[in-house]
C-alpha cells in the first residue's frame, strides 16, 4: 500500500517545469516590494523599541536585495541572455556493456551475410587521351597562349566569327578556324566535362576513374555490384561486399549507356557497357498464409567488356523490404565522362518554311555520350546518363534536378534548400574566357540566324532581291551572309530612293505650260519595318556579346547568359509548354543543360542494406554497427 502510494506520489511530482529567468526576477521583485509596502503600513503595529528596529532592518534588506536583483538582471540582460555558465568538468566514462544477442530480419525467412572483399580486378580505366580531348586541349593551349599575351580583340573577334567580316592577315584567320573548330557542341562539351571534372569531382588529368569487380570471394558469395575508383584514387584500396543468405540472381539487365574508352596499350578505343540489373518478382506466403509479392532490387551497376549483358550470377538482388533509401547527399560524384560524341549539328540544313514559325526545335543532342558515376555508401556505383534523361515542361531548376523527390518541396517544386545548393555548385566553377566566348558565339549565331531566317523566307516573294535565292540556299547560309544581304539591299534602296527624290522637279511650275513634276512616294523601295526592326535587333544584341564574355567568369554565369530568366526559366518540350511560357531550347542550351543535369544523381532509388538483416560480417557479430565503419 505504501508502495503504491510512494509511486503515486513520485509520479505526480516529478515533473520538469521550466521557468523563465526574466519571470523568476520579475515575480521576486514584485514579492519584495509587496513586503516593503506592507512592513510601512504596518508600521504602527509595531511600537515597541525592539520591533521598530527590526522593521528597519526588514526595510534595508529588502531594499538591498531589491537592488542587487536589478543589478544582476540588467547586467545578464546586456549578456544576451546568456544565463548558462560554462560546462563543468567530464564525470568517468562508463563500463561497456555485455554484446547483444544474433538477431534475425522479421522480413525473411533467410538472414543476409556480408562479407569484405579486398581484392579486385580492373574492368575498365577511363583515360583522358582520346583524339576527341587531345584536339580540344591543343586548341584550348592556343588560346591560353594568345591571351596571356593580349592579343584577343573580342569585338573584331566576335564580329569575324558570327559576321564573315574580312580578315587583315593569316594569323587572324588561323585563330578563327580553331576557334570555330572549338565553338561546336562536340568540344564544347568536352571542355566543359574537364573543366567540371577538374572542380567537382575525383576525375585527374590522366584518367576519369576505374570500374572494378570483386575476385575471389567465398563459395556461395556474390558481389552486390562492382566499385568505383576516381582518377585521384589509384593507389586507394576499399572495401567491396559480397553478401549470401536470402538473395536471388537477376532476370535480366538492362542497359544503361556504351562508350568507347582509350586503351592505352593497343592505342585503339575499346566498347564497354554500363548494366542495370532488373530485381525479381517473388510471390511468398505472407501474414497468415495469404499471399504477397516480393520485389528483388540491385544496389549497384556493373561494367562490363562490349555489348554482351553479364551474367546472371555475377550480381545479387536483395528483396525491397531489406533495404533502406539513402539521401543524394550520401552519394559521391566520382566522374563525368565524355567519350567518343557521335552529334551531327543540323541548325544550318533546318527548312524553316515547313512551319509557321521560328521557334523550331533543334536537333536533340541526346546522342551526346556523357554519364555521371556516383559512388554509394556500400562502394557499389549508379550511373546517371545523359540518353536516359528527358526534358520535361518546366523551369532549369527542376530540370537539372531530375524530378528527383528529395529536392522537392511539399507543393512538388524545387526547394529552395535545393536551389541554392545547385546555384551554389554551378557558382564554384570557373570557365575560361575562349570557352565563354565559344559557348555564347555559338549560342547568338543559333539564335539570331534562326530569327533572320525566318523573317528573310517570310518576306522573299515581296522582296525582289530576295527571290534570288530559294529557302535551301537560305537555310544553308550564314549570318554573315544574311545580314549582309540585308544590309546590301537596304543601301541599294536608300539609293535608288535618293536618285527619285533628286529626279523629281521640286521647282516653279514651268511658265509656258504651267505643268511639273512632283515627286511620287509611292515608287519608293522600302524593306518591311518588321525586317528592320528584326535587323537593327541582332545588330544590338551583336554588339552585347563581347561585354557579357567579359563580364562571365563562373558555369552559373553562362545558365544566365543562356536562358534568359536564368534557372528560373521555364523550358517546353511541346504545345503545352509553350503556352505555359516555356521556350523550345537550341542544341547550344539543350548541351549546357544536359551537362548539368549529369551533376546531379540519377532518378534511381538509391538503396542500402538494413543494419538490423545482417548477422555476419566476416563471421563478427553486427551490434549497432554505422555503415562507415564497414567501408
Amino acid at each position: 500500500m505504501f508502495e503504491t502510494l510512494k509511486t503515486f506520489t513520485d509520479g505526480i511530482t516529478s515533473f520538469d517545469l521550466k521557468i523563465p529567468i526574466g519571470f523568476k526576477v520579475t515575480f521576486i521583485i514584485i514579492f519584495i516590494v509587496a513586503l516593503t509596502v506592507g512592513g510601512y503600513f504596518l508600521h504602527d503595529y509595531f511600537e515597541l523599541e525592539y520591533m521598530r528596529s527590526a522593521l528597519s532592518w526588514f526595510i534595508f534588506i529588502a531594499i538591498l536585495n531589491l537592488t542587487i536583483i536589478l543589478v544582476i538582471y540588467l547586467y545578464y540582460n546586456t549578456k544576451s541572455d546568456k544565463y548558462i555558465g560554462p560546462p563543468g568538468p567530464r564525470g568517468k566514462k562508463g563500463k561497456l556493456g555485455k554484446s547483444g544477442k544474433y538477431v534475425s530480419c522479421s522480413y525473411c525467412k533467410n538472414n543476409i551475410y556480408l562479407q569484405k572483399v579486398r581484392q579486385a580486378k580492373k574492368t575498365c580505366t577511363l583515360s583522358v587521351n582520346t583524339t576527341d580531348f587531345k584536339t580540344v586541349d591543343r586548341i584550348s593551349a592556343y588560346f591560353d597562349d594568345i591571351i596571356e599575351k593580349g592579343n584577343i580583340n573580342y569585338d573584331s573577334f566576335v564580329n569575324s566569327i558570327l559576321l564573315g567580316k574580312t580578315l587583315k592577315d593569316t594569323t587572324q584567320e588561323s585563330i578563327v578556324t580553331k576557334f570555330r573548330a572549338l565553338m561546336t557542341c562536340n568540344s564544347i562539351t568536352i571542355a566543359l566535362v574537364k573543366i567540371i571534372n577538374q572542380y567537382t569531382t575525383r576525375a585527374s588529368e590522366e584518367n576519369y576513374g576505374t570500374f572494378r569487380s570483386s575476385v575471389g570471394t567465398k563459395v556461395g558469395y556474390t558481389p552486390i555490384g562492382d566499385s568505383v575508383y576516381g582518377g585521384v584514387e589509384d593507389n586507394l584500396e576499399l572495401n567491396s561486399f559480397v553478401v549470401d543468405g536470402n538473395k536471388m540472381y537477376p532476370s535480366s539487365y538492362d542497359k544503361i549507356v556504351s562508350f568507347h574508352s582509350y586503351n592505352e596499350k593497343t592505342g585503339d578505343s575499346d566498347i564497354y557497357s554500363i548494366w542495370r540489373a532488373v530485381g525479381q518478382s517473388v510471390t511468398e506466403p505472407g501474414f497468415q498464409d495469404k499471399p504477397q509479392t516480393f520485389q528483388y532490387t540491385a544496389l549497384g551497376d556493373i561494367c562490363r567488356y562490349g555489348f554482351n549483358p553479364p551474367k546472371l550470377e555475377d550480381l545479387a538482388t536483395i528483396r525491397e523490404d531489406c533495404l533502406d533509401e539513402i539521401a543524394s547527399t550520401d552519394l559521391d560524384l566520382m566522374f563525368i565522362y565524355v567519350g567518343n560524341l557521335n552529334f551531327t549539328d543540323d541548325s544550318n540544313i533546318i527548312d524553316y518554311t515547313k512551319s509557321d514559325t521560328y521557334l523550331i526545335e533543334n536537333t536533340i543532342a541526346n546522342n551526346i555520350e556523357v554519364f555521371s558515376v556516383w559512388r554509394t555508401p556500400m562502394n557499389t556505383f549508379i550511373t546517371n546518363c545523359n540518353s536516359t534523361n528527358d526534358l520535361v515542361n518546366g523551369t532549369v531548376y527542376y530540370n537539372i534536378y531530375n524530378n528527383y523527390n528529395n529536392a522537392l518541396n511539399e507543393y512538388g517544386n524545387v526547394s529552395d534548400a535545393s536551389k541554392t545548393s545547385i546555384s551554389n555548385l554551378l557558382q564554384s566553377i570557373p570557365i575560361p574566357k575562349i570557352l565563354i566566348a565559344a559557348i555564347l558565339c555559338k549560342y547568338y549565331e543559333t539564335e539570331l540566324r534562326q530569327e533572320i531566317v525566318y523573317y528573310f523566307n517570310r518576306f522573299q516573294r515581296s522582296i525582289p532581291e530576295f527571290a534570288t535565292m530559294n529557302s535551301r540556299t537560305v537555310a544553308k547560309s550564314s549570318l554573315g551572309d544574311l545580314m549582309n544581304k540585308i544590309k546590301d539591299t537596304q543601301k541599294a534602296y536608300d539609293k535608288f530612293n535618293a536618285k527619285l527624290s533628286k529626279q523629281a522637279s521640286i521647282s516653279l511650275r514651268n511658265k509656258k505650260n504651267k505643268i511639273g513634276s512632283t515627286y511620287d512616294a509611292t515608287k519608293e523601295k522600302r524593306l518591311p519595318a518588321t525586317l528592320l526592326k528584326v535587323y537593327n535587333s541582332v545588330n544590338t544584341k551583336l554588339l552585347t556579346i563581347s561585354v557579357q564574355i567579359e563580364n562571365a567568369d563562373t558555369f552559373l554565369d553562362i545558365v544566365n547568359l543562356l536562358f534568359e530568366n536564368g534557372l528560373e526559366a521555364k523550358v517546353a518540350v511541346d504545345s503545352d509548354g509553350i503556352a505555359q511560357g516555356g521556350i523550345l531550347i537550341n542544341d547550344i542550351q539543350e548541351t549546357v543543360l544536359r551537362i548539368c543535369k549529369m551533376m546531379t544523381p540519377p532518378l534511381f532509388l538509391h538503396i542500402l542494406l538494413k543494419m538490423n538483416v545482417l548477422v555476419h560480417l566476416q563471421l563478427i557479430k553486427i551490434e549497432k554497427v554505422q555503415l562507415n565503419s564497414l567501408l
